[in-house]
């Protein structure tokens, strides 16, 4: 069965009755459970067939096949055929054995707690959808009585069963492989934030220094899901920036690329040329929050034109032999994700040499400043200046400008999105193309089909992600902390600004 194919329940179906038919005989708890599954998978598949109806309207308006509903599908459809490869275990185990494995059994139990959240999220979901025909409205209002109520139940839900075995179950390949290592990683590095020394070694006790973690997966979705309620942003911030620390850049190694180099813009009077005018508009320079006169940026490129910045391999040598084709035509403007909270382009350069290798393309990637810190706007400042100050400098990054892409991930598509729309609202030139991933377009926590999946995300957790989009959208979040996760529901704002929310 493909992983992208709707749910095939009949298949499951058909399995559990043969095992309960033919093989359950010697064994009432077993035939128990199989049959308590079925009974789970056909309310999965009521709800599933509910979200089903009239699901096209919520598409693109490009035409693609893509919204939050169909998305819940799929990891239905991907549970459905995990629980089948389940059942084909224990068919076949009783088929030659002439029994159940103990392990086998573990899993059952598993796979039952996953289902049964599955089916309290999709019942969350087909609430959503039959109060609106809209994934989002045109203001949202997190704070309306039926939204808090709605969050509550996100809130108060028990996710821990998608933090044990099943962790990334809807995820394929290295993406879920990864998973594991990483869960544990968040995990063990809580035990060791903050806290005294003797703290920190009664807690590593405790958790047989991180064996517990990797021995049982019950143990570790506990500890996940605490953390992921109860840890401050700053234990977010440190985490996730983990990936830029000198030790691991010390053991990963980067695709080889012949520019990759940091440059700082200094803030200064800068005019671009407007679409609709001969005057020049005068840039903003970036002023909110926080005493700050520059801004970096990476310039990566495996190709040197003679005016690109950065210096070139033969810097040691009495001539230089090195061989300057002409400017590219497109040059990618990127900014980088990481909750508006963490990380810095550095985190991301591995797929940026792989990009700029392979499409023979000069890219620039923006180090904006993070929230809490430096909340909105400060960032979307920086990024558009940056974008204005790129509009004047194309020879300096190996480019002619002919094709301007901006790409960004997670925060760094609402980053995108919202200068996309200052260059609009200002008249300048606009980007020729946008590449948008899991961008996070809607800063507040909206309950929406897709914002569900951070119900059971390895990585942003509700409770973490609900903490990064209000210390974006909060000047004052440094002065309320800490903060429960009740608070931060309570102290979570609707801000009707296309700029914040694009």
């Amino acid at each position: 069965m493909s992983r992208l194919a709707d749910p095939h329940f009949e298949e499951i179906y058909t399995i559990c009755n043969d095992i309960t038919e033919n093989s359950c005989e010697d064994d009432p708890l077993l035939e128990s459970d199989v049959e308590s599954m079925v009974s789970k998978f056909k309310m999965l598949q009521v709800l599933t067939n509910k979200i089903s109806v009239e699901i096209s309207q919520y598409d693109s308006k490009t035409g693609t096949k893509a919204n939050g509903y169909r998305s819940l599908i799929r990891v239905v459809g991907t549970l459905v055929r995990h629980c089948i490869e389940l059942y084909e275990t224990i068919k076949h185990q009783i088929s030659t054995l002439g029994y159940v494995g103990s392990d086998v059994r573990e899993d059952l139990l598993t796979w039952s707690s996953v289902v049964e959240r599955l089916i309290n999220i999709l019942e969350l979901a087909v609430e959503i959808k039959s109060s609106t025909d809209q994934l989002y409205p045109d203001k949202p209002d997190c704070q309306s009585a039926q939204v808090y109520r709605l969050s509550q139940k996100v809130k108060d839900m028990d996710v821990t069963p998608f933090y044990g075995s099943a962790l990334g179950f809807h995820l394929r390949g290295d993406s879920r492989r990864m998973m594991h290592p990483l869960a544990i990683s968040m995990a063990s590095y809580s035990d060791i934030y903050g806290g005294s020394i003797f703290g920190k070694i009664k807690k590593l006790r405790e958790s047989g220094y991180c064996w517990n973690y990797i021995n049982n997966p019950n143990i570790l979705a506990e500890k996940i899901v605490a953390n992921s309620r109860n840890m401050q942003v700053d234990f977010a911030q440190n985490f996730y920036n983990m990936s830029e620390s000198d030790w691991v850049s010390k053991i990963k190694t980067l695709p080889k690329i012949k520019t990759s180099t940091s440059i700082k813009i200094s803030y200064e009077a800068l005019e671009v040329p407007r679409t609709n005018s001969e005057i020049n508009f005068k840039v903003p320079i970036p002023s909110s929050h926080i005493n700050k006169k520059s801004v970096q940026v990476q310039l990566i490129a495996n190709f040197r034109t003679k005016e690109m910045l950065g210096s070139c391999g033969c810097t040691t040598r009495l001539t230089c032999t090195c061989k300057f084709p002409a400017p590219k035509d497109l040059v990618i403007f990127h900014v980088h994700g990481g909750g508006f909270i963490s990380q810095t382009s550095k985190s991301h350069l591995d797929y940026l040499h792989q990009w700029s290798s392979k499409l023979d393309i000069p890219i620039i990637s923006v180090d904006y400043s993070l929230a809490p810190e430096a909340p909105y706007p400060r960032a979307l400042e920086e990024v558009f200046y940056v974008y204005c100050w790129m509009l004047k400098h194309f020879p300096a990054l190996g480019t002619t400008g002919k094709t301007i892409i901006m790409a960004g991930d997670s925060a760094g598509g609402n980053l995108v999105a919202s200068t996309t729309l200052k260059t609009i609202t200002n008249h300048i030139r606009k980007p020729d193309a946008l590449v948008l991933s899991y961008a996070a377009l809607l800063i507040q926590f909206y309950p929406s089909p897709s914002r569900l999946l951070c119900l059971m995300d390895p990585l942003l957790m509700f409770g973490i992600l609900l903490r990064c989009l209000n210390a974006y959208q909060d000047p004052n979040y440094l002065k309320t902390c800490p903060r429960s996760i009740n608070q931060e529901l309570k102290l979570a704002k609707s801000v009707n600004d296309i700029f914040m929310s694009p």
